[in-house]
């Protein structure tokens, strides 16, 4: 289960207090948080990447890819780059899998 990040405030702290990481043709500012059970999870999908059915589409596509491999307790927002609405579901999951990769790598170091 992932709760959807609403609220003026969370945003914020997630772009004051967040870590930010990019794979391919996606990015993610994080905020590891134990208090954030279930993880809460924002998309920041913007016109450049094409009209409101192709970001939609993008969007569902990246829903379903974090639903099947869940993460820890936390605030996370994924952006994609207009390259993003081209990929195939594969080469969106071997990003979000580097995603994920590289965030858990820079928590650990520090």
């Amino acid at each position: 289960m992932i709760w959807r990040i609403r609220e003026r405030d969370d945003f914020a702290r997630l772009a004051g207090r967040g870590r930010r990481v990019r794979a391919g043709v996606l990015w993610c500012t994080y905020l590891l948080d134990e208090s954030a059970q279930p993880p809460r999870l924002a998309f920041a999908i913007g016109r450049a990447c094409g009209p409101a059915v192709a970001r939609n589409r993008l969007r569902r596509r990246l829903r379903s890819l974090v639903a099947g491999d869940p993460l820890p307790p936390g605030w996370y927002l994924i952006g994609a780059t207009p390259a993003a609405t081209a990929s195939s579901y594969g080469e969106l999951q071997f990003d979000l899998t580097e995603l994920r990769r590289r965030f858990d790598a820079a928590h650990s170091s520090g």
